[in-house]
């Protein structure tokens, strides 16, 4: 039994929990320096294997965006073909029932005020065309 005085001793104590302890800690950096090191291959791992159907449907979506942007562009810069439709044409002809001025009538309907006069002088000759007819 003398010779196990030692364990009781509290410097045998301290000691054994201090290096307890330290390896606890060198273990806890150990595994979040190793954690960091993987994280940061993983990123640069993704970016250079990347998925070849990836890459070939994000040159798609860039050759789409592009060819909106051109359309886009041409339709903005160029008249429309067709001139005023038929539901410009109805309100176009209400309004001016309504007694409203061409130019009143040309910035409620963004059209050139020169389509508008136009659309009432053929309007004009066609109901008269009617009412000489009818």
């Amino acid at each position: 039994m003398y010779y196990l005085d030692w364990l009781l001793n509290p410097v045998t104590f301290y000691s054994g929990a201090s290096i307890c302890l330290l390896v606890s800690l060198g273990l806890f950096v150990n595994i979040k320096i190793e954690m960091a090191r993987l994280r940061d291959d993983a990123a640069e791992g993704a970016k250079d294997s990347e998925n070849p159907e990836l890459r070939k449907l994000k040159a798609e979506l860039k050759e789409l965006r592009e060819s909106v942007c051109r359309l886009e562009a041409e339709r903005s810069g160029a008249p429309s073909a067709a001139g005023v439709d038929l539901t410009k044409r109805a309100q176009v002809i209400r309004m001016h029932r309504r007694g409203e001025p061409v130019s009143s009538i040309a910035a409620a309907l963004e059209t050139p005020s020169n389509e508008i006069a136009l659309l009432l002088k053929v309007h004009a000759m066609t109901s008269q065309g009617e009412v000489k007819a009818g």
